[in-house]
């Protein structure tokens, strides 16, 4: 469900005359020599390169003002050369996919956000294709700067504001979810958790995946560690997980086989998770599999029913970087889920087929299995749904 976030309204400073910069030198060049200018990016306050840029720009177009007050500003430059300048009162709103339920001039935290898909400023801004703009912006304590200046190196070159918008939301969702892309792109830390049966599922999103990161990562006292951060998981924190399901009609129609499976998981003892496991795994794959047939009017392999998963996830999630991961919960899918087993090469670890089969190992029927199959199935309904 998209929610808006909105900002009030702002008037902007008016400049009557700002110098008219084409860019920044990308390299050292003697008179007459060729060089490169970089009339557009993004940069961020983790690279050594923003300060620079951002020192420049302040010396320009912000020199009146004390920069140690300034947290965010906007300045978008007329083809005249005037110019609106807006700080620390930049009027944006971001667009996001919710996780749950969100009423009208609700606080909105971190852990509310499924995805960002835009950042746009305000209607009354007025942003023409024509204009310029540099736009610095504070994420919790780092910050982002955009500027782009096309018009003086291609007068035939114009802002696309559509496509804008998205890849400002990119830019925000960057700064405020880096610590959960930055999990993906440690490849030995992700890889760790990956096999134990972990993703980034949504419900995970804004704190929690960041906190099982940080126990993958120091290894101190892990499996109490772990099962704490299981235990967090209580009854009010999985029924404020399960409450938007049945909103679906494939998922309402199974409502009592799934609550059942909730409930046991609920008992807190090992009966409990191997009920859990045993019963929600295939209705997990019947959720999937009778969303595939009603729209196919066909069945399904296997390899078609994670096609239709993270079709329909991307169809979902259609931001840059999307916070659903589509293409990585496929692999999720493939090598977790739907993980074939080989009993000659004893290679039978919890999964779909194992359970169905007969051949998965009992000490595998855990808690944090359990756990998993519940996020496994909420990123489902939220994917396909």
């Amino acid at each position: 469900m998209e929610k808006e976030i909105k900002p009030s309204i702002v008037k902007p400073i008016k400049i009557n005359k700002v110098n008219n910069i084409a860019g920044f030198t990308a390299n050292n060049a003697l008179a007459g020599e060729d060089v490169r200018v970089i009339y557009k990016g993004f940069f961020h306050s983790d690279q050594k390169i923003f300060y620079e840029y951002i020192e420049e720009l302040s010396n320009i177009y912000l020199n009146r003002y004390l920069v140690n007050r300034i947290h965010n500003f906007l300045i978008i430059i007329h083809p005249d050369l005037t110019a609106d300048l807006y700080i620390n009162e930049v009027p944006i709103f971001l667009k996001i996919i919710s996780k749950r339920d969100i009423l009208a001039r609700e606080a909105v935290t971190i852990n509310d956000i499924a995805d960002i898909t835009e950042l746009c400023f305000a209607d009354y801004v007025d942003l023409k294709e024509n204009y310029k703009l540099i736009f610095c912006f504070k994420v919790g304590w780092k910050f982002g700067l955009y500027f782009d200046f096309h018009n003086t190196t291609n007068p035939h070159y114009s802002l696309n504001l559509q496509e804008l918008w998205k890849v400002f939301g990119y830019y925000y969702k960057f700064l405020l979810f880096q610590k959960e892309y930055s999990i993906l792109q440690n490849k030995f830390l992700f890889e760790e958790m990956f096999k134990d049966g972990w993703f980034p599922f949504i419900r995970l999103l804004g704190g929690d995946f960041r906190k099982l990161a940080e126990i993958y990562k120091n290894r101190f006292d892990f499996e109490n560690s772990i099962n704490k951060f299981i235990d967090s998981f209580n009854e009010n924190k999985i029924k404020s997980i399960i409450n938007s399901w049945w909103r679906k009609q494939i998922v309402k129609d199974k409502e009592a086989i799934i609550k059942a499976r909730i409930n046991a998981y609920l008992q807190n003892n090992q009966d409990g998770y191997i009920n859990c496991i045993k019963n929600l795994y295939p209705e997990i794959e019947g959720i999937i599999r009778m969303s595939y047939f009603n729209e196919k009017n066909k069945n399904p392999s296997m390899k078609d029913l994670m096609d239709f998963v993270e079709k329909r996830a991307k169809n979902k999630f259609v931001s840059i970087e999307s916070l659903g991961f589509p293409s990585e919960f496929y692999r999720y899918l493939k090598d977790v889920f739907f993980k074939d087993f080989n009993l000659l090469s004893n290679d039978c670890s919890l999964s779909r087929h194992t359970t169905s089969h007969g051949v998965a190992k009992p000490e595998d029927y855990t808690k944090i299995k359990a756990l998993q199959s519940i996020l496994i199935l909420d990123q489902i309904v939220f994917s396909i749904f």
